[in-house]
């Protein structure tokens, strides 16, 4: 299992990157308003972050496909679990996303390959 704080600068960050300056992603008010006790990072965030942790620790594999359920949104300031479960001989992954206290914040699979990208 791999932990990653997912912090404000992460979130603004990225927010910078992909240009989605939501409010409830970069200011504490309006996440408060939204019902959030912080900021909530971004959906395509937790993707990118659970596919660049596994492509880390199997850096001969290839994303082909991948899709992810949100269960509930990762709120600043708090830990990210992941986890990964190989099955049919890793051509599939297993992701689980959770915080601390072990609730699922997103499940998802990634289809995967070993050796060079195919387009």
């Amino acid at each position: 299992m791999m932990r990653k704080l997912i912090t404000a600068a992460a979130i603004t960050e990225y927010a910078d990157i992909t240009g989605d300056q939501a409010p409830i992603h970069i200011q504490a008010e309006a996440a408060r308003q939204a019902g959030y006790q912080a900021p909530i990072a971004h959906g395509m965030y937790l993707m990118g972050l659970a596919q660049s942790i596994y492509l880390a620790e199997h850096p001969t594999h290839w994303i082909q496909s991948y899709s992810m359920k949100f269960h509930r949104p990762l709120v600043q300031g708090t830990w990210a679990c992941f986890s990964y479960e190989a099955c049919n001989g890793e051509i599939q992954v297993k992701v689980t996303a959770e915080d601390e206290a072990g609730e699922v914040i997103a499940t998802g699979v990634f289809s995967v390959k070993e050796g060079g990208l195919s387009l």
